[in-house]
């Protein structure tokens, strides 16, 4: 190591102060660098930078501090013996030794540092704390290469896209969505340095801890979820109890908050104090497991032809009956191809993620009659973007999509003679939340519905050919027009249903969530 790899000082850079330095840290880290640490507190300023991200962070700042002040001083590795030093040039021996010690022990702090965050770049060996249960497109590192065994050992991993269900001895189940950082410590503690953390925990996990750079959350028995990103932690309280410590701040200590069911804090770096916010419900992902619900026994009990539920999986895209199942597109991005739907899972496309889509090859056919609907999230509204459409250069017979510029939802199909139909709701789709549209055709009426409602009719005398057309999900045929957002629970069936059936479905839809 060379004085050249700490580099000139950045004026930019905010200078140390002391006072940013905890009390309890102050001596630990002046004894190092003074040469006069013993084991015992070598031990604790060992400990204590490896369970505090914030203490590591003024460490190597304090570190780097007085590298750069050396830097500036002239000295770098040969300056520092004894023999080539020039007391005349300073007039102030003392002084010169001082600096001499500041030098010597900060390239021995860096060299420690050095070697406590070698861990961040090794691959884990230690003990087994957790494994993995599930992953969904996920790609893991640990160190430089790539971490594909079910066991997670106690270290540093980076989750650089897709999904990981990790499960604990304890019962506990934690779900991780890319990107994100995160240190597995034991089997009761993690630390979240960056991305989202849900848990789910029984009673035998009780006590169980998520930390990051603002907080402790310690649970009581509960599901909750954590986010850590750009300098502030937010925790959402799902069922059950938690408490969460703010972690101390410069000028002042911060009480701890309990939180209930349906509450939610954040917690900012600069103030370390939590303060009240709405509840994210369809932010986190916080089961793979598709839950048993009204709305879907509804749905399989007026038999659709085919009923994509869009459940979190690692291949594929189901279907029952099991022969019109598909498999999802992705491309470059960070989070999964899915997401919190209406009702478990849903199907995630654009935005961060890796979705693109989805392709259904073998797809049922669109023929005198049909239904089709679905639960549709967007979270934005590109020009043309495609809910589901089975129309390629010469085949197929619908395309929904949204309309131009206006936002607005519409159903175009073809009839025999090539001519468009179109129905179009009268409201600009209303963005970041659950809609339920619908789509009917009785041989002679194309008609769409809105949350139950019927917005348009259109006479259609006849519909095209179908058969042997491939069915795309949030795109089309030429991977153009991507849906931004969520699509969940589709169901197509080969009849109209009435619209008093739709309505019933809508309505047995969970209020809270629309």
């Amino acid at each position: 190591m060379c004085a050249s790899q700490f580099g000139r000082t950045d004026h930019r850079r905010r200078t140390m102060n002391q006072s940013e330095v905890p009390p309890e840290l102050q001596p630990l880290l002046l004894e190092l660098f003074e040469g006069t640490l013993d084991a015992e507190a070598g031990d604790q300023l060992q400990q204590r930078l490896r369970t505090d991200p914030h203490a590591m962070a003024l460490y190597i700042d304090f570190c780097e501090m007085h590298a750069a002040l050396a830097w500036e001083h002239g000295q770098v590795i040969a300056d520092i013996t004894p023999p080539v030093v020039d007391y005349k040039t300073t007039g102030n021996r003392p002084a010169r030794l001082r600096w001499m010690t500041a030098i010597a022990g900060t390239l021995l702090a860096i060299a420690v540092v050095t070697w406590s965050l070698r861990d961040s770049n090794a691959i884990p060996t230690g003990p087994v704390v957790a494994s993995i249960e599930q992953n969904v497109h996920a790609t893991m590192f640990a160190g430089q290469r790539e971490w594909t065994q079910d066991e997670i050992r106690a270290g540093q991993y980076v989750l650089n896209q897709g999904l990981v269900q990790i499960k604990y001895a304890s019962g506990v189940t934690i779900y991780l969505e890319a990107p994100a950082k995160f240190e597995a410590v034991d089997r009761k503690r993690v630390v979240l340095h960056e991305g989202r953390l849900s848990a789910t925990v029984p009673p035998e996990g009780v006590g169980f801890t998520v930390e990051t750079r603002e907080a402790e959350v310690v649970d009581f028995g509960t599901e909750f979820s954590v986010e850590a990103v750009l300098g502030q932690s937010e925790v959402h309280v799902f069922d059950g109890h938690v408490r969460v410590q703010p972690k101390q701040s410069v000028d002042q200590s911060s009480e701890a908050v309990d939180l209930w069911t349906d509450e939610a804090v954040r917690i900012a770096d600069t103030t370390r104090q939590a303060s009240g916010i709405d509840l994210a419900k369809h932010r986190f992902i916080r089961s793979i497991k598709e839950p048993k619900a009204a709305y879907v026994d509804a749905v399989r009990d007026l038999n659709p032809t085919a009923y994509y539920r869009m459940p979190i999986r690692q291949q594929g895209l189901h279907c029952l009956p099991e022969e019109y199942s598909g498999r999802v597109l992705t491309g470059e991005g960070r989070r999964p191809a899915c997401a919190p739907g209406f009702s478990g899972g849903s199907l995630r496309v654009g935005g961060r993620s890796i979705g693109r889509g989805a392709i259904v090859q073998n797809a049922p056919e669109i023929s005198s009659e049909f239904t089709i609907m679905a639960w549709v999230y967007a979270e934005g509204r590109a020009k043309n973007a495609v809910l589901a459409t089975n129309i390629t250069k010469n085949n197929g017979c619908f395309a929904w999509m949204l309309d131009d510029d206006s936002g607005r939802m519409k159903m175009r199909v073809r009839d025999q003679d090539g001519e468009l139909v179109e129905c179009v709701t009268r409201e600009t789709i209303e963005l970041k939340k659950w809609h339920h549209f619908a789509c009917t055709y009785d041989g002679d009426m194309l008609k769409l519905f809105r949350n139950g409602e019927m917005s348009e009719s259109q006479p259609c005398e006849s519909l095209a050919e179908s058969r042997g057309s491939i069915l795309h999900f949030g795109t089309n045929w030429r991977g153009r027009h991507r849906w931004e957002g969520r699509i969940d629970e589709v169901a197509i069936f080969d009849k109209a249903l009435s619209h008093q059936q739709i309505d019933s479905l809508m309505l047995l839809g969970d209020p809270s969530q629309q």
